[in-house]
């Protein structure tokens, strides 16, 4: 929003009250968000929402207006700054407010929020009951539906001028009572209400004010501004113990062992976050001391996959790069009899240290550990079957402190940086605390999941006499029916259970973009997730809400039928030979252009929507017009196999109740053809939300191993123009990424949009509530 703003044009009758609060409480000024009456705007619930140019000072409509709900509206004005996003609910709230206001209004709810009758008994009765054992409408934090909710009661005939309900409210409806009350005195709430209730008596303050108005007007905006800036950043604030501007130095240290996943985009963003947050600098270190699972591939990948997220760093380094150095390092502290060389077997070790017994190797004279050490280095049999321990203490409770190993011994496979150079490898206990505080790092963030060693990370750099680290840490992503653990993706792939990393039911970065997540998305959702210490379990439904918000406006719009369930339709007074004329790729994006649009005499209507019509039924064909069934053909089952129809486009498509979409069968000696299409749609790999048992038989269990559902279809003849990656929605089917091109066929990757009711009549082979993540009542997942 540096170059552009935006304005929203509005019927004066239905002045917008839920967008002129939303202004208020985001601390949105004339520069980014205008409000402009417009008696010429029809009364129909709707407001239009369009971007100008910054230095536009009046409501001309010089750029695409999208007419839209007042609560989606609302919604894209949130998304513009981290308060507003904070308000944004997902599908179920969007569709629980529908239902709301609809039950207080007695009818469809239009759009407007302001109508100055009286909600009915009935839907009034139905909230109270609604809220009887809830703080808020929809979640557990304030909301846009809860603002809506309120300003349409605050604006009811039922309220008084200083907002108060009836007094005989309290009893008749105590829970809305009780959450009203709470609504009318929340600091941030009431206030902005006030303020646009009085903006709509008196009108929109004209744009073109007096110069001491506008810099008494621009004070007052840069103020709000600086404070909603404040309020955003408190919550990071104070989050760096000792970090001082331009001094502050993280690292993000990827193992390149796999692919990049959302639980490392968390850390590599953060990390990223606080370095620019300081004016310091980030470091990209490859902690790569494990030959046994790392490779080049890897580490190709990860730095592909982090400049996609936007993140920037200083330099590259490897841990590898200091292996010698980290050995004599070793080698000092066996010589002080700090670390030891141990060759307890495995699993004698594992038992000793839970049990807090010595190895019988601790008290061994420091030569002889030298010895062992030098044998280990050079990767002997000997040398192999040992490893170095730090002699700490044995009794701790924190069984890491309980001599963990610092390095140990690999011969196979050579490093694939180093070769075989080196055959003793430092452990991340050792290098990760040791290689920090030689790199300058100041702040290392980690997960608190090894909150326990954090202890030990800080006895390794005390023990040699390092510079201490502050650690911060932070909460990792984790989603509902998904894994993170390398070792059970990487399960997956070997199994053939996916087609490999980049697979799009993986939760890898390149799988969820293949998937038809955008960064922007992705970004967004992460730094709304802030660095938060608390442990939570996510829906997938937020993030593909995230995500539909951000392509929604911007992808075109197609139509395509199932190739094997569709049914004919013979329409009389269509084109005998094919026509065009054209149409727009958005309706509400004119600048997305315009393609033909194929008209014929026969076309392909979707099975599900056949069996629904009836004889002598109007129905509208989208971007077309109107046509009459006049006869449906069925076969002994009942199904309707063919439907006669008679052109009627003089209908009014805003009385039939079915807009359908629709492929015309055109002729084989037509100049174009339809696009055969794989419709592809996944399942998740796993079927239960969490894996409480995570031992081998019971997570193996937990596998979907059936995921994937193709359905073929025919497509409009202009999608043969898109390249892979496009996105796009098909209508009434909803969005997809072309993942791959084929001659003149294409495989389309359903795109999950946080919906949990399918868009349409149009059958999914996925369940869209299970895909989500959402919690629908009586419903198991």
């Amino acid at each position: 929003m540096t170059a552009r703003k935006l304005s929203v044009s509005f019927n004066p009758q239905q002045p917008p009250l839920l967008l002129l609060a939303l202004a208020q409480l985001q601390g949105l000024d004339s520069k980014e968000l205008t409000f402009c009456p417009n008696s010429e705007q029809h009364a129909t619930g709707l407001v239009a929402l369009q971007q100008q140019e910054e230095q536009q000072h009046d409501c001309r409509l010089e750029h695409p207006a999208i007419q839209l709900p007042e609560l989606e509206a609302a919604k894209r004005i949130a998304f513009t700054t981290p308060i507003g996003q904070l308000l944004l609910p997902d599908a179920d709230g969007e569709a629980l407010f529908q239902a709301l206001l609809s039950v207080l209004l007695g009818v469809p709810f239009s759009g407007s929020l302001y109508t100055g009758g009286f909600p009915r008994d009935s839907g009034l009765k139905k909230m109270n009951a609604y809220l009887s054992l809830r703080t808020f409408l929809w979640g557990h934090r304030l909301s846009l539906v809860d603002l809506g909710a309120y300003i349409h009661l605050r604006t009811s005939a039922v309220a008084e001028k200083t907002g108060a309900l009836p007094e005989k409210w309290s009893a008749e409806y105590p829970a809305i009572a009780r959450w009203y009350g709470y609504m009318h005195n929340v600091k941030g709430v009431r206030g902005p209400v006030e303020k646009a209730l009085k903006q709509k008596i008196l009108g929109p303050k004209p744009v073109a004010a007096s110069p001491d108005a506008a810099a008494a007007l621009a004070d007052k905006a840069a103020t709000a501004k600086a404070k909603e800036k404040a309020e955003t950043q408190a919550s990071y604030e104070g989050k760096l113990e000792g970090a001082e501007m331009g001094k502050v130095v993280t690292r993000f240290p990827p193992e390149p062992s796999g692919y990049l996943h959302i639980g490392h985009a968390k850390a590599a963003l953060l990390n990223g976050y606080f370095a620019k947050k300081y004016q310091g600098r980030m470091i990209f270190r490859f902690d790569d001391t494990n030959p046994a699972k790392e490779n080049g591939e890897f580490e190709e990948s990860i730095l592909e996959d982090t400049k996609l997220l936007g993140v920037e760093w200083e330099k590259v380094t490897h841990t590898s790069d200091y292996l010698q150095q980290l050995q004599d390092a070793c080698t000092e502290m066996i010589k002080k009899g700090i670390f030891y060389v141990d060759n307890t077997p495995t699993e004698q070790m594992r038992y000793e240290r839970g049990e807090g017994i010595e190895s019988a190797s601790r008290s061994l004279p420091v030569e002889e550990h030298l010895r062992r050490w030098e044998q280990m280095k050079e990767g002997t049999a000997e040398g192999q079957q040992c490893c170095v321990r730090a002699k700490i203490d044995m009794q701790c409770k924190n069984k890491c402190m309980r001599d963990p190993v610092m390095f140990r011994c690999v011969v196979e496979p050579p490093h694939h940086r180093m070769g075989r150079t080196f055959k003793a490898y430092p452990t991340y206990d050792f290098a990760c605390p040791v290689v920090d505080s030689w790199e300058g790092v100041t702040h290392a963030l980690r997960t608190n999941e090894y909150a326990d060693r954090i202890p030990q990370y800080h006895w390794v750099q005390e023990a040699m006499g390092l510079r201490k680290v502050n650690i911060y840490e932070f909460s990792r992503l984790c989603f509902v029916r998904t894994v993170l653990s390398k070792r059970k993706l990487k399960y997956f792939v070997t199994e053939g259970l996916v087609t490999g990393w980049d697979d799009p039911r993986m939760p890898t970065v390149r799988g969820i973009l293949r998937r038809g997540l955008t960064v922007e998305a992705l970004l967004e959702f992460i730094l709304q997730q802030g660095p938060s210490k608390a442990g939570n379990l996510m829906e997938w439904d937020k993030l593909w809400t995230l995500n539909k918000q951000v392509i929604d406006p911007i992808v075109p719009r197609f139509m395509a039928v199932s190739r094997t369930d569709g049914v004919k339709v013979t329409i009389s007074g269509a084109p005998e030979n094919v026509a065009t004329q054209p149409r727009r790729l958005h309706a509400k994006n004119e600048a997305l252009g315009q393609v033909p649009l194929y008209l014929y005499n026969t076309i392909l209507i979707e099975t599900d929507d056949a069996q629904l019509c009836q004889d002598g039924e109007e129905v509208t064909l989208m971007h077309w017009g109107n046509c009459i069934f006049e006869g449906l053909e069925r076969d002994s089952t009942g199904k309707v196999t063919a439907i006669s129809a008679k052109l009627h486009l003089e209908g009014d498509f805003k009385k039939t109740k079915k807009k359908l979409n629709w492929v015309p069968m055109l002729p084989p000696s037509a100049d174009v053809q339809l696009t055969p299409l794989v419709l592809r749609e996944y399942d998740h790999l796993i079927t239960v939300d969490k894996i409480e048992n995570e031992s081998e038989e019971a997570w193996e269990e937990c596998i979907n191993r059936n995921t994937q559902f193709d359905t073929e279809a025919l497509g409009d003849p202009n999608l043969r123009a898109l390249k892979e990656g496009d996105k796009l929605q098909l209508e009434r089917r909803g969005y997809f990424r072309v993942d791959a091109v084929a001659g003149d066929s294409l495989v389309l990757i359903k795109i999950p949009d946080g919906r949990a009711k399918a868009m349409s009549t149009v059958s999914s082979k996925v369940n869209a509530a299970a895909l989500s993540g959402a919690k629908i009542a009586g419903k198991s997942k």
